[in-house]
């Protein structure tokens, strides 16, 4: 039988903590994450676990308010696993005023997949399974360096990387450099660091020009990439789908997507050939879930967006799964954070998620005490 749950309360800690790898991207360089440790309290004990990226610092201060808001709103609703989409949608509605993008909608994510995991963890099952998902090992892909820097810099990364956690078949590659000829170079010099069986898939982070964009990645076409990430504008899909129709290589998106709609729209536009939704934007679980379903009947491969130990609940349910970024940003701060084994990763056995927080590391960090 379905469990009942019943928000009492939420708790919401503040903190930001170094990564591990220095991050050059266009959007911007990484040497710190911000985060939100969510605890939503439910009536009769337990809780619902997440740890929520918000991008940048002042995400820090913006979101917990329309969380707070959204939580406090559901308090005295009893809540089941079938009802979600309910909830979700009550949710939606409530946000109207605010929007439904952006915060309000990271927000939204967050507090739906919150509300996830403790409907797991009352039914004792992983996400996973309450989900309809198996737990088979993910594809992995490693994520956590590779930016825009020297070309003799990126391969001697690229070589290290590629030690790690017992070695990966898949690495990214940021690109942004408004050079093609650097774009190249940098590719040829890691595919001479990792060999000739390593897939590599580069990430614009939607720093091409419209204009610009084709010739571009005409450059980089034919070096046999696994796709190219967000060339421009996250909602230029007009332009997004001539690159996806004259080139041969992939196009992925998604990432920047606020709402399974938008998805929906784009995948309809023919604005890409593969799409990499973020759980914190999409609309946490149940965004994530619909737009899996739109994936599956155009039969488009389906990838994560950071959050790892999360997304790869999400991800083993997806129909069309692809591959699961692994992003170590914000770890430290979980217990037994899930890890990948040479190149897979297998979502764990535990009820919910299985995030639970590694309060020694989490001192440090916190920045409201």
């Amino acid at each position: 039988m379905s469990p009942i749950i019943e928000i009492s309360g939420i708790r919401i800690r503040r903190a930001i903590v170094p990564v591990k790898r220095v991050l050059n991207t266009r959007v911007g360089r990484f040497t710190k994450g911000p985060f939100l440790l969510i605890d939503l309290e439910l009536k009769g004990g337990g809780a619902g676990r997440v740890l929520g990226f918000t991008f940048v610092p002042i995400g820090l201060e913006v979101v917990p308010i329309l969380l707070e808001d959204l939580a406090t709103s559901l308090k005295g609703r009893k809540i089941s696993f079938a009802e979600m989409g309910a909830v979700h949608d009550a949710c939606q509605k409530r946000l109207t005023h605010m929007g439904h993008e952006g915060v309000a909608q990271m927000a939204l994510s967050m507090l739906d997949m919150a509300l996830h995991d403790a409907l797991a963890r009352e039914a004792g099952v992983p996400l996973w399974k309450l989900l309809g998902g198996s737990n088979d090992p993910l594809p992995t892909y490693h994520s956590c360096g590779l930016g825009i820097a020297e070309a003799a810099d990126v391969a001697r990364e690229a070589k290290e990387m590629l030690a790690e956690h017992g070695g990966f078949t898949h690495m990214k590659l940021r690109m942004g450099r408004n050079d093609a000829a650097g774009e190249v170079a940098a590719y040829k010099a890691v595919r001479s660091a990792i060999g000739p069986d390593v897939l590599i898939s580069c990430d614009f982070n939607q720093g091409l020009a419209a204009v610009d964009a084709l010739d571009t990645c005409r450059a980089i076409d034919g070096l046999g990439l696994t796709w190219i990430e967000e060339p421009v504008a996250y909602d230029d899909y007009d332009t997004q789908a001539r690159l996806a129709t004259k080139l041969s290589t992939p196009i992925n998106v998604g990432e920047n997507w606020w709402s399974w709609r938008v998805g929906k729209a784009a995948i309809e536009m023919g604005a890409c050939d593969y799409v990499m939704p973020d759980l914190l934007r999409i609309g946490g679980v149940t965004g994530w879930m619909r737009l899996a379903r739109v994936a599956e009947a155009r039969a488009i491969p389906f990838s994560s967006h950071l959050s790892p130990d999360y997304s790869a609940h999400v991800l083993a349910a997806t129909p069309t799964k692809h591959w699961l970024e692994f992003m170590d940003w914000g770890q430290d701060l979980i217990k037994d954070p899930l890890l990948p084994v040479k190149g897979f990763t297998t979502p764990p056995d535990t009820p919910g998620t299985g995030i639970e927080w590694n309060e020694r590391a989490i001192a440090p960090s916190l920045i409201d005490g």
